[in-house]
């Protein structure tokens, strides 16, 4: 791999993995760490890469799977069971003028997160934020292609529920 492509792909999705490994719950140090690895392996390993559809999916299923080795077996059963944590900091868009009212909306949205199982605010997050598609969320996930889909489904639901319509339609502009 040439060193510019290989710049311009950290470039590109470090701080999307950075992202969701602090979504994942682990230390800073960690996914830094772990993210280096996970880059200098790709630099390494560059003909593996001529077989990977989506670089962005290799990646994040690099991330995870490797900070998952990195923690004990009972870290792993309990994002794997829905128990563990991921969580998302939202970035509310410039949809809403006002300061105050775009602070608001922002803790609105947080809190509607929060009401969801770990599993869903991490498939609504690869879905809406990072915005891979069905195919990948289920290979990264390893679930299938009609549970995330259902996940993502049921998670939106449980938001619609809690918020109030006006602030889950601009979630919905966001997203």
């Amino acid at each position: 791999m040439s060193h510019k492509r290989f710049l311009s792909i950290y470039d590109e999705y470090a701080d999307d993995l950075l992202s969701y490994g602090y979504g994942l719950g682990f230390a800073k140090e960690d996914i830094e760490d772990t993210l280096q690895d996970v880059i200098l392996n790709l630099y390494r390993n560059d003909p593996q890469l001529k077989d990977v559809r989506n670089v962005k999916v290799y990646l994040f299923t690099a991330l995870k799977n490797r900070l998952m080795n990195t923690t004990r077996r009972q870290r792993m059963d309990s994002l794997d069971d829905g128990t563990g944590q991921f969580d998302v900091s939202v970035t509310v868009s410039d949809l809403v003028e006002d300061e105050e009212e775009r602070r608001q909306l922002k803790l609105r949205v947080e809190l509607g997160l929060a009401q969801l199982t770990p599993r869903q605010r991490e498939a609504v997050y690869l879905r809406y934020i990072q915005e891979l598609d069905y195919d990948d969320i289920a290979r990264l996930l390893q679930m299938t292609k009609p549970s995330v889909r259902n996940l993502v489904s049921k998670g939106l639901m449980e938001m619609r529920r809690q918020m109030a319509a006006k602030d889950f339609l601009l979630l919905l502009l966001m997203i």
